[in-house]
């Protein structure tokens, strides 16, 4: 029995006998030694001073009764608050359950639907989004294989082939994962993932664009290893996200995005990687392999970021990007157009960093410069050099 219930049921059996004493004897010894009335004119004064008392007396007992009344009522509702919240988490774990074995179906459709009752789940249930999200993120991170482009003849054959080797009223086997219809679900995996990140719509007609209110804050996105195609975390707000390891296939999106802390060690950009207006806390991208156009203009870094032995075979733009503390660079390879022009911040290290194409359309920051040597061309400190401190553009005019 909780400590209140005691008190009360105490007082209850303490009340019941004062009750009973004050509307019998009880009433006559308050108005002898309390209200020291002892003359009346007749019986009949006498009698209507002793009703007083006890409708007092009375009215006391009516209003301790209400009070008790008002505590157990709470109590009630309380304790049918607790069981149906036990009731619901219940029916949540049921939901949540039936969902992750809807992910592990071999339909694509069964699959879908997995990820929508999840989705619907957090949305209902913040305590669930974090592992939610684990969950979806847990899934992208199987093995796949992008779908290899095919001859529409050879779909065509395919599908004779296939339709040939069934036999009328027998049962066929199981098919594996479709290639195309697993794409459909990790593209419906990674949009599910970015609708709840993104913290302002994308809608080109709102000025200025509103806050959305599908958003799930403080989520930590674990994609170690993933293959994501075509990923867009646009306009998205990630406490932690980790991407070491990972490819992504075609072009990756993730500008004007925020991250409290973020990895993108020994990851590869297959298309063009867009980081325009990123904010980043902590971030690493080291080993990082950008094949395509990787975009970092007006990119904010506020504490150290590590782009040490990445490599940009396609152009790398670093516009106006701010640098709050040290950038390193140390034994990058930059084969196409790079640009640092108006970086800001404490200091950029590019020692032992190679340039493939000394002749590009470069432009280093400042007390950087190429230099070539029997090892190919690397940047070296302007001043171990010359002494000099200036912009150093090589080629012609930058992208």
């Amino acid at each position: 029995m909780k400590p209140s219930s005691i008190v009360v049921t105490l007082l209850v059996l303490l009340a019941i006998p004062t009750l009973t004493w004050m509307l019998g004897p009880g009433a006559t010894w308050v108005m002898e030694h309390i209200d020291h009335t002892m003359v009346f004119n007749d019986d009949k004064d006498r009698a209507a001073a002793l009703a007083a008392i006890r409708g007092n007396v009375l009215a006391v007992a009516t209003g301790l009764a209400a009070l008790l009344a008002v505590f157990y009522t709470a109590r009630n509702a309380d304790t049918a608050r607790r069981t149906f919240q036990l009731g619901e988490r219940g029916h949540d774990t049921d939901r949540f359950s039936k969902a992750v074995e809807q992910l592990g179906s071999s339909q694509a459709p069964v699959r879908l639907g997995g990820l929508y009752a999840l989705e619907q789940l957090a949305q209902n249930n913040p305590r669930l989004r974090q592992t939610v999200v684990d969950v979806i993120c847990a899934y992208l991170r199987m093995p796949w294989t992008p779908p290899e482009a095919e001859n529409r003849q050879q779909q065509i054959r395919a599908a004779q082939r296939t339709a040939r080797t069934r036999s009328p009223g027998r049962a066929v086997a199981p098919a594996s994962r479709n290639r195309d219809e697993e794409k459909q679900v990790r593209l419906t995996a990674q949009r599910l993932l970015a609708d709840h990140l993104r913290w302002r719509k994308r809608r080109w007609w709102e000025r200025p664009a509103a806050a959305n209110p599908l958003f799930w804050s403080g989520i930590r996105l674990d994609l170690t290893g993933a293959t994501l195609l075509s990923f867009d975390l646009d306009k998205c707000r990630v406490e932690r996200g980790d991407f070491s390891g990972a490819t992504f296939a075609n072009d990756a999106w993730f500008g004007d995005a925020t991250f409290t802390e973020a990895s993108f060690e020994n990851a590869t950009f297959s298309g063009n990687a867009w980081f325009m207006r990123a904010t980043f806390t902590a971030a690493g991208f080291a080993d990082a392999t950008f094949h395509g156009y990787a975009a970092f203009d007006e990119a904010t870094f506020n504490e150290g970021i590590w782009f040490n032995r990445a490599t940009f075979i396609g152009d790398a733009q670093f516009d106006t990007a701010i640098f709050a503390d040290v950038g390193w660079f140390e034994d990058a390879t930059f084969t196409g157009n790079t640009v640092f022009r108006g970086t800001a911040g404490t200091a950029l290290e590019l020692e032992g960093a190679r340039v493939t194409r000394p002749d590009g359309n470069h432009v280093w920051p400042s007390n950087w410069r190429v230099e070539v040597g029997p090892d190919g061309a690397v940047l070296m400190p302007v001043k171990q050099l010359d002494g000099g401190t200036q912009d150093v553009q090589t080629g012609g005019d930058p992208p």
